[in-house]
């Protein structure tokens, strides 16, 4: 009986070590990203996208699809009206989308198409591309800014689409860029992106050069019979 009864302890003392193992673990697991594609409910917008072939289509368009902004330079997940499902819409089924007051266009850097965030258009068009790291074991998006001077001397180091370092050459390419007008740039930062600076100047070039006429219609989406998006590649 006493033999009995101590391995009964001996089994019961083992199955609560392990108990206590395995919930130590569990709990001490860390969390990789944000999990918000996983934890976080669908979220819609109004929006559109203009397919390579046809007119432009209107739907909602999720605003929390991705663990990080970056998806948005991927691919967007649609709904078209009435629709229960969502689809993904890829750079190869679409050439510019939008929701709210961002729109995104199709631009090709290193061989590989991305949808841009548009957040200047003009003479100079301000992109800004989402870089996906891992920092502290988690996911989050870096900005990557390009410029396109549709201006810019062909023999120029503008010419095409231009990064903008976000350091001490930032300084010549904003030279460069703001030659014409060097009064925009005497309050910006010369040696650090400061971006909501370039911005506002960005702004105010552009409407030195603003066109006649403007091809958007006034919910954001863009008239057709204007509409011209071309892709740009980094030379």
């Amino acid at each position: 009986m006493k033999i009995a009864h101590f391995i009964f302890h001996k089994i019961n003392f083992f199955q609560i070590f392990l108990l206590i193992i395995f919930s130590s673990v569990a709990f001490a697991q860390p969390k990789k990203g944000n999990n918000k594609a996983l934890s976080v409910a669908p979220e819609f917008e109004k929006g559109w996208y203009l397919p390579y072939k046809g007119d432009t289509i209107k739907g909602e368009i999720q605003t929390n699809a991705g663990e990080t902004e970056a998806q948005f330079n991927l691919s967007f997940f649609f709904k078209a009206p009435n629709a229960k499902k969502v689809t993904e819409i890829t750079t190869k089924k679409a050439k510019a989308y939008g929701f709210g007051e961002r729109k995104f266009e199709i631009l090709k850097i290193n061989e590989v198409d991305y949808f841009a965030e548009v957040l200047e258009k003009g003479r100079v068009t301000l992109y800004q591309i989402n870089e996906e790291k891992t920092e502290k074991e988690r996911k989050v998006a870096v900005p990557v800014y390009y410029i396109i001077d549709a201006q810019a001397d062909p023999k120029s180091k503008l010419a095409g689409i231009v990064e903008l370092p976000k350091e001490k050459p930032y300084k010549k390419v904003l030279k460069e860029l703001f030659k014409e007008q060097p009064m925009l740039i005497e309050n910006v930062d010369k040696w650090y992106l400061q971006i909501d600076q370039v911005r506002q100047a960005i702004q105010e070039f552009n409407k030195l050069y603003q066109p006649s006429s403007n091809a958007v219609n006034p919910d954001g989406t863009p008239k057709e019979e204007t509409e011209k998006i071309e892709v740009e590649e980094v030379k």
